[in-house]
């Protein structure tokens, strides 16, 4: 855009000094004629840069070539202002012209994607008992549960930059629910459905919020974010479900280092910013070979997520209390509950495309709200499925959570490739497995699996990647092995769905993706998951198509059509 500016300009002076350069007999006799003349060229001048240019940079850019043609004394200020006048004019009348923005939006992008997805999943219970008497809806020995969807999703955002270093987005979603953005054809037929339901009902076609966020980037290197915003964190779903966007606060820092080998000059270490080197720094004598270059990112990214707000944080008259999962009455906190994360982290580049990245990030937990402060349990064997499926699942004591996600990628010849990691262990599960006990309504225990499983506090996962998706005819395949044990990880918010969103499980999992075009492709995905320790439940919240504890095995697969635009 800088140059579409400099060619008007350049126009504009060169045809003003062949009018100056004329006798001035000649230009007394035609003053009238040459402002004419120069408000022609001015708006001509205006024009080419519309032209040539953006949507936001053309009004930019006018107002720019406008001022420093009254500055040059080319023109008057109210010969420029009956420029901007006729150009308002001529751009309204125009499409483009009628999609008008506030004075502080310096950009901002339209985007989104829809998805259909064909969906299937099933779940085994266990092979031995105890189990309910039969009935519709009971749970037997062996007893498969399996579902079948057709389904959609639409997200729809808009994202910006303002004056003085702010942004700010704003993205709408499909369903309501934090892991997930599909809506089930058919799954709204029901007369107690909101609209009453019928064949191709709209009572769960909603539109809600997904991100609401606005930061600042005004210090160099550093990016304030506030709201419900993308996750801001390196991390795999084997921590975070993708779909979950939290709320609250991020700081993320990041700064790169270059450094040169060789070429005759010796080891060279060079500044930079955003990954472009400043002029002038770092730089050495034309080496007599090709010198040996590397690119360190260094990083940082904290996050302060509201987990839970209590409400009210102090309520009237007697606090209130449960026996729910426990000995004795307990009082329901009042104070909220918040998730903090700490992330360092490095990627180290070679030539080649050759790099390695590594980011721990320390999870821990203050307050447990009104809704997350009964102890975790996770479902026991020793009960029937009903039962176990009943037992606490989403507490959130005694995590203090240690998460290394890794990678290293390479190419061969044309070909990328990647070998992806993540581990995580739980420094408090001796706690959160002591507290998992289930009392009857008499307070008697009836079912202890937890106490001595306090070793049952690891996570990992380790995968193969295999091409890359940019452009048209691009493919890509990611294969992987993923272990979670029952106090390893918090259960709402682990993914959802290769291995149903329960812990206590392993398996293995594989994607393909090709893409038809650069903005469409079809994705096939395949997950198998085991049982892993048979004396613990498998916790976690779980999908009501497949509400099973302890989950025996479980089957994924999804057939995905993306467009993005």
């Amino acid at each position: 855009m800088l140059l579409h500016r400099h060619t008007a300009v350049t126009i504009a002076i060169h045809l003003r000094s062949e009018t100056t350069n004329t006798p001035s007999r000649k230009r007394s006799g035609h003053n009238q004629g040459e402002t004419i003349f120069m408000k022609k060229l001015a708006l001509a001048a205006v024009a080419l840069c519309f032209a040539l240019g953006g949507t936001v940079a053309r009004a930019q850019d006018a107002g720019a070539l406008l001022d420093l043609l009254v500055k040059k004394r080319l023109i008057t200020d109210q010969e420029a202002e009956e420029v901007r006048g006729e150009l308002i004019k001529e751009s309204a009348e125009t499409s483009a012209g009628k999609w008008k923005l506030s004075t502080p939006i310096t950009e901002i992008e339209l985007y989104g994607d829809v998805r259909l997805r064909y969906n299937y999943d099933g779940g085994e219970t266990k092979s031995r008992g105890p189990v309910a008497h039969p009935g519709v809806g009971v749970a037997g020995l062996d007893d498969w549960q399996e579902r079948s969807r057709e389904r959609y999703r639409l997200r729809l955002g808009l994202r910006g930059t303002l004056m003085d270093d702010w942004f700010f987005g704003l993205r709408l979603e499909t369903n309501a629910s934090p892991r997930s953005t599909n809506v089930t054809f058919g799954g709204d037929t029901s007369p107690s459905s909101p609209g009453g339901g019928g064949p191709f009902a709209k009572g769960d076609d909603t539109i809600y919020v997904g991100q609401a966020y606005a930061g600042f980037k005004g210090f160099p290197d550093f990016t304030f974010t506030g709201g419900r915003m993308p996750n801001p964190l390196v991390t795999t779903l084997m921590v975070w479900d993708p779909d979950i966007n939290p709320e609250g606060l991020a700081e993320q820092w990041k700064h790169t280092f270059t450094f040169t080998f060789g070429g005759g000059g010796g080891a060279v270490q060079s500044y930079s910013k955003g990954g472009y080197s400043k002029e002038g720094k770092g730089v050495v004598a034309a080496p007599a070979s090709e010198p040996f270059k590397l690119k360190l990112d260094l990083f940082a990214n904290f996050g302060q997520f509201v987990y839970d707000d209590a409400n009210p944080e102090n309520p009237l008259g007697t606090r209130p209390t449960t026996n729910a999962n426990t000995g004795s009455p307990q009082e329901i906190p009042h104070y909220d509950a918040f998730l903090l994360a700490w992330q360092v982290g490095g990627r180290l580049t070679f030539p080649n495309n050759v790099y390695f990245q590594v980011a721990p990030v320390l999870y821990n937990y203050t307050g447990n709200g009104d809704t997350f402060n009964f102890h975790f349990q996770g479902g026991s064997p020793y009960v029937t499925n009903a039962a176990s499926a009943l037992q606490n699942q989403t507490g959130i004591n005694s995590l203090l959570v240690l998460e290394v996600p890794m990678e290293v990628g390479w190419k061969i010849g044309q070909l990328p490739m990647r070998i992806f990691s993540d581990f995580a262990t739980n420094f408090e599960a001796n706690d959160r497995a002591n507290a998992a006990v289930v009392f009857d309504s008499h307070n008697n225990v009836i079912a202890s699996p937890g106490p001595g499983h306090g070793d049952q506090r690891y996570a990992y996962t380790a995968g193969l990647g295999i091409g890359q998706l940019k452009e048209k005819n691009d493919w890509q395949i990611d294969i992987w092995y993923q272990h979670a044990e029952q106090f390893s990880l918090d259960p709402n918010l682990i993914d959802d769905d290769i291995f149903n969103g329960q812990l206590n499980m392993h398996g293995i999992a594989a994607r393909a993706a090709y893409n038809l075009s650069s903005a469409v492709n079809l994705t096939l995905t395949y997950g198998h998951g085991w049982w892993y320790n048979h004396n613990l439940g498998t916790g976690g919240v779980g999908q009501a198509a497949t509400g099973l504890n302890p989950l025996a095995q479980f089957n994924w697969f999804t057939a995905d059509l993306n467009v993005k635009f």
